[in-house]
């Protein structure tokens, strides 16, 4: 259960969120991160001290950082490296925790509990000190931003995954087509992947809103991208000693990254709700 599907009973239905505003604004998102020349109109890492902590004005819509770059164009780059990681973190997860979940759910009760135990393993540690610990050994880069959430996502797939090929894989169909001779992986392919690609795809959904937070999070530290990379963490960590004096540098890099964890877990509640039925 999610914040938003706990808050969304207790409001009025014209001021709930539609999902339909979900999906246009992941639209939008796409469309900055393949063209964000085209969007922004501005280099995000041209310097312009002239023109530093400038308030938003119709030059600068989201106003200037204290290197006089332009915050839009910033944010709007900033997408294909924030969003671009997030996404390769979940996709990452997803493919190698659907693939261990499968194998895990499919062998001998003896090696899938060897196998749940490894994952109990991976997830008995606190997720963040442990992408933290991860990126830190790996030194400051995405890369290793990357690759250290994403050993720390893997797991949830897995269980997911496992749990529902130990629970499909005794229906008949499953059964018959065993009974025939059909390889694992094609029993698999065709009688339980389907079935398993619904849960699957709303925890990709929900989790991407997690994943950015995550990657903005070990940026902020300074375990992610390096200046002057656009990166919306960074923005963040940069902005901190201006708050005072110039909110627009804090506040437009903070609402970019709450509109899409908010984006993420609206689709991800609509998908599951959509399944129940």
């Amino acid at each position: 259960m999610t914040a938003i599907s706990l808050i969304k009973p207790w409001l009025p239905s014209h001021f709930r969120v539609r999902p339909a505003l979900a999906i246009v604004f992941v639209i939008v998102l796409a469309i900055c991160m393949t063209w964000p020349g085209a969007i922004a109109g501005q280099s995000p890492i041209k310097l312009n001290i002239i023109a530093r902590l400038q308030p938003p004005s119709f030059e600068h819509l989201f106003g200037t950082d204290e290197a006089g770059r332009d915050i839009f164009a910033r944010l709007i780059h900033g997408t294909r490296y924030s969003l671009g990681v997030a996404l390769a973190v979940v996709l990452f997860a997803a493919v190698f925790g659907v693939i261990y979940g499968a194998i895990a759910g499919f062998v001998s009760p003896r090696i899938d509990t060897l196998m749940m135990r490894i994952v109990d393993v991976f997830m008995g540690f606190p997720s963040l000190i442990f992408a933290l610990a991860v990126a830190a050994a790996l030194g400051r880069g995405l890369g290793s931003v990357t690759l250290a959430l994403s050993l720390m996502w893997w797991p949830g797939f897995a269980r997911t995954v496992r749990a529902e090929v130990v629970r499909l894989k005794e229906f008949p169909h499953v059964e018959a087509a065993r009974a025939l001779g059909v390889k694992p992986v094609l029993i698999f392919i065709r009688h339980i992947l389907p079935f398993v690609a619904g849960p699957v795809n709303i925890r990709i959904t929900t989790d991407i809103g997690y994943a950015l937070v995550a990657v903005t999070a070990l940026s902020f530290l300074g375990l992610g991208a390096k200046s002057p990379t656009p990166e919306w963490g960074l923005l963040i960590r940069d902005a901190r000693p201006y708050f005072g004096t110039a909110w627009w540098y804090l506040v437009f890099p903070g609402t970019a990254i709450m509109l899409c964890a908010a984006a993420s877990s609206i689709l991800g509640d609509s998908l599951t709700a959509r399944r129940s039925k």
